[in-house]
């Protein structure tokens, strides 16, 4: 039973990272890729369709974490919450910023909550890049708070930007999927210049946690450095596949690689908190409700996919 929920929290964290991982990236991007009022539209009726939905991956990870495995929710969540805090300020006006960004036909006001996206866009990777940084490192006993010292050490902070760098590869891969004509091509340079850079930077992360703070166990070390070296293996293949138009190969590498920082945290999980799964009573009873609302939600993912697999174009329902 504990490694069923265990896997299952794996795939939803993983999940998350691919799904909101290209919103975060998209929004990275917004005013490189778009020039435009209309152009920048353009990118977020990109990811419009799967924007909400693509959240509720976050909040299912939550249901998960608290009622499955409270001892990490406490020491994870609790542990590292003035940066829990911070990363949820941040993610809710990052969502402000697309609401609220065509409300008014003023240009300025469409510009200033741009700009606002830009920003939070960076500052909410950079967030989750601290995050899994910091927990690497390990995570805080029980009933303590993580000291700003350590949250923003040079480990934690060379995750950050590698975080950046991860999602926005991923953001601008899938928008060579999603776009088409002129925005397509200039997705596609941008992809170019990004997807090496973020290999490397994720294979200096994984490796610097290798030496300077991961158990020096084979047990852990060998999936992590397997895991990023896979991770950034992917990234670097992207770069060729987007070069020869098979965008939706890239987009499949890039998927792969924005899952990695994840699995490479769950094995750092595993081995600090072997124990952390709650009662068998309470997974059984916690297991009827995700046998039901799990697969709903990935039907309706799945079925989002589908409805809106076409390329934005000119006829395309705007979003936002």
């Amino acid at each position: 039973m504990d490694l069923v929920w265990a896997v299952l929290l794996g795939l939803l964290f993983c999940g998350y990272f691919v799904v909101d991982g290209f919103d975060i990236g998209t929004g990275l991007l917004l005013r490189r890729v778009g020039r435009t009022e209309g152009e920048r539209r353009a990118l977020l009726t990109a990811i419009g369709p799967f924007f909400l939905g693509n959240e509720v991956w976050l909040v299912a990870l939550g249901g998960v974490l608290a009622g499955a495995f409270p001892l990490v929710k406490d020491r994870g969540l609790g542990g590292m919450y003035p940066l829990v805090v911070m990363g949820l300020l941040v993610w809710v006006v990052r969502d402000v910023s697309i609401w609220f960004r065509s409300r008014r036909a003023s240009l300025g006001w469409r510009a200033g909550w741009d700009r606002t996206l830009v920003v939070t866009s960076v500052a909410f990777a950079a967030f989750w890049g601290l995050f899994t940084g910091a927990a690497l490192a390990g995570l805080p006993p029980a009933g303590t708070t993580a000291g700003a010292a350590r949250l923003a050490g040079p480990y934690p902070l060379l995750w950050a930007v590698a975080m950046v760098a991860l999602f926005a590869a991923h953001g601008s891969v899938f928008l060579t999927a999603r776009l088409s004509g002129d925005l397509m091509n200039r997705a596609e340079t941008t992809a170019s210049r990004l997807l090496r850079p973020a290999a490397g930077l994720l294979a200096l992360a994984v490796s610097a946690g290798a030496v300077l703070v991961l158990p020096k166990r084979w047990e852990v070390l060998l999936p992590a450095v397997l895991i990023g070296g896979l991770g950034a293996a992917a990234l670097w293949a992207a770069s060729a596949a987007v070069r020869r138009g098979r965008h939706g190969r890239a987009l499949t590498l890039t998927t792969l690689a924005a899952a990695s920082p994840v699995a490479v945290l769950l094995v750092r999980l595993a081995w600090d908190l072997p124990d952390a799964a709650a009662d068998d009573a309470t997974l059984s009873t916690l297991g009827g409700f995700a046998l039901v609302t799990l697969p709903l939600l990935a039907a309706a993912q799945a079925w989002m996919w589908w409805a809106f697999r076409r390329r934005v174009d000119a006829g395309t329902v705007v979003f936002f």
